[in-house]
């Protein structure tokens, strides 16, 4: 695995016939926070992308309710994933997946066990996002989480076994969604097509974490895949960048890149 920023005199080639940015937020625009309301866009990563809506379609793709990563981007002229790709919005495309939709008492329901479970371990989050849900754990003390996972694991299991949902794990958070097979990979395909249903952009997707896979193996064999981390770790992307602040300079040079090409 390649890192980007030495990659870019080839990707000035690739990117001739245009691209379609397609971020992740929360690891990707900013960084990991404790809590989840806490991941705002700092001003001048919206000023940039603003500035990068006028030469590329841009999508942000997140885990997030398409109505809270709306409210945080604030951009117009941008398409919005939200749910780990259940709801998208954008300039000519919208689209809910109706298999989720009939899920959403069962998620209400499984948050409201969790809160009351949870109860006494201190720093949990259980967010109910509609479509999906999170248990954020990572203001949680070390010695609460074997509690923790074994209480989540006794509410969830019955939603499991029943094929209600699945669970996926993250950075110190659990996912639970709907048992349906879509993830941010079909999403990801989905908008592109949309956007460019003839083929001539070059997808570039960057994620930093496991639910990013999805998208990444779905583009292996067009575009590129840019993993956002730190450390050396298995994955199905072509590139890395360690940190937000590699992506933003990324960013900057992609938007000096289309004023050449």
């Amino acid at each position: 695995m390649k890192h980007l920023l030495s990659q870019l005199h080839e990707l000035e080639k690739k990117l001739r016939g245009g691209a379609i940015l397609l971020l992740d937020y929360d690891g990707t625009l900013t960084p990991i926070v404790k809590s989840p309301e806490l991941a705002a866009l700092p001003s001048n990563t919206r000023k940039l992308l603003r500035s990068l809506v006028r030469h590329f379609k841009v999508a942000i793709i997140s885990g997030r309710s398409l109505a809270d990563v709306k409210r945080l981007v604030k951009l117009k002229g941008v398409h919005y994933v939200g749910n780990h790709g259940l709801e998208i919005s954008g300039p000519k495309a919208k689209l809910v997946k109706r298999e989720a939709k009939r899920t959403r008492p069962v998620i209400a329901e499984i948050c409201g066990k969790l809160r009351e479970r949870l109860e006494r371990i201190e720093g949990v989050i259980v967010e109910d996002k509609g479509l999906t849900a999170s248990v954020h754990y990572r203001l949680v003390r070390r010695e609460l989480l074997v509690d923790l996972k074994k209480i989540f694991e006794w509410v969830v299991k019955p939603y499991i076994a029943s094929g209600a949902i699945r669970v996926t794990r993250g950075k110190k958070i659990f996912e639970i969604k709907p048992s349906i097979e879509w993830d941010k990979g079909k999403a990801v395909l989905w908008i592109i097509n949309v956007i460019d249903p003839k083929g001539k952009l070059t997808p570039i997707y960057m994620g930093d974490d496991q639910t990013d896979e999805d998208a990444f193996l779905a583009l292996k064999h067009r575009g590129i895949t840019v993993l956002i981390s730190e450390k050396p770790k298995k994955t199905h992307a072509k590139f890395f960048l360690k940190n937000v602040d590699e992506v933003e300079t990324f960013l900057r040079k992609l938007s000096e890149i289309k004023g050449r090409v």
